[in-house]
């Protein structure tokens, strides 16, 4: 009966063997990371992308995450379409204009290019878009995930910049593409 404690003790305290296909090995995450590289760059190549914004970052540096800011980006082809909260300093504005920003145009001046670092791989995607009445100047990095930052210059207000998630575009928004 002794024995059968002692075993059962052992048994209890005993290192438990290395789960060996829970680790992955330096190879296969760099073959995933290369992947999901892969993925956003045609992602964004294919210019049929949107991004969710989950987080705002004003040019004041004050938190305003509280606020629970939301916005919306579309890219669809050569136009561009979205809805951004603001919070910062607008130099000129309209008066009556919404605190946020919104645009709905031909994309203009577009780059795609890959920025190659020592470990980190990311493509930036430039582009500018009028507004009602004002010029926007879009700088959006993505790097492997669905991650992305996006920075924000305009004529009439300060630089913002935004963080979020892309994904592919919803079918509504595709089927509007056929429509215009």
């Amino acid at each position: 009966m002794r024995t059968l404690y002692v075993l059962a003790a052992l048994l209890l305290f005993a290192p438990a063997p290395p789960a060996i296909a829970q680790k992955l090995s330096k190879e296969e995450k760099a073959r995933q990371a290369e992947e999901a590289f892969k993925s956003i760059r045609t992602l964004i190549e294919s210019r049929a992308f949107q991004i969710e914004i989950n987080r705002v970052f004003p040019a004041s540096g004050k938190d305003v995450s509280r606020f629970n800011p939301r916005g919306k980006i579309s890219i669809n082809d050569t136009l561009a379409k979205g809805h951004l909260p603001f919070f910062g300093r607008a130099y000129s504005l309209p008066y009556g204009e919404s605190g946020g920003i919104e645009f709905d145009g031909k994309i203009r001046d577009e780059k795609i290019k890959t920025i190659e670092k020592k470990k980190k791989r990311s493509i930036v995607y430039t582009f500018s878009v009028t507004g009602k009445n004002d010029h926007y100047q879009f700088t959006i990095e993505a790097a492997g995930g669905n991650n992305c930052t996006v920075s924000l210059n305009s004529n009439n207000r300060a630089h913002i910049s935004y963080s979020g998630t892309v994904s592919p575009l919803e079918k509504d928004a595709k089927t509007e593409k056929q429509e215009h």
